[in-house]
């Protein structure tokens, strides 16, 4: 058996495409925060899970974009719609391509223009926190994170439902 591998992607920015712009892009890694935890009784220390740790997408794109400038200072921590498509297909003779979409909102961090140079590509750096992640493939959500509302759904079930009927969040 061989390994699906990503064949081509794309970013699009709330909507628009940014194909033949876009470089390259690092996707939100998925990370719990956690603390070491050794108390009476215990063998041993283990890592209590305190939660998720912050999202973040980035992308550099071989132009100065003015859509991706527009979008400069939009109030709301989840103002700016960013998705990530990719077909993924391993090289097996009867394979079927994977459709790979990562969908998150944020709003731009930091936006840098870098160094411009005579012969060179003058390109823009956009640093993106996310407040929403989702993650789907072939159209199945495999996982969907709302930092705002609290919910953490993997695989169609609300790992955070019982949390927020606790705290008085949802009856």
């Amino acid at each position: 058996m061989l390994a699906k591998t990503i064949r081509n992607w794309m970013v699009i920015v709330d909507g628009r495409t940014m194909a033949g712009l876009a470089e390259d892009v690092t996707l939100p890694e998925l990370e719990r925060t956690t603390e070491s935890l050794r108390n009476a009784g215990m063998l041993g220390p283990v890592e209590t899970d305190l939660g998720l740790s912050g999202l973040s997408l980035s992308f550099t794109l071989t132009e100065f974009n003015e859509d991706v400038l527009r979008a400069w200072g939009l109030f709301g921590a989840g103002a700016t719609p960013v998705r990530f498509l990719a077909g993924a297909r391993s090289d097996e003779n009867d394979a079927n391509t994977d459709a790979i979409e990562i969908a998150v909102r944020g709003r731009w961090k930091k936006i840098s223009h870098g160094t411009a140079k005579l012969g060179e590509v003058a390109k823009m750096s956009i640093e993106m926190p996310c407040s929403y992640y989702r993650y789907r493939v072939n159209g199945e959500a495999l996982i969907e994170i709302d930092l705002i509302a609290g919910t953490e759904i993997v695989d169609g079930k609300d790992r955070q439902a019982d949390i927020r009927k606790a705290i008085g969040l949802v009856s």
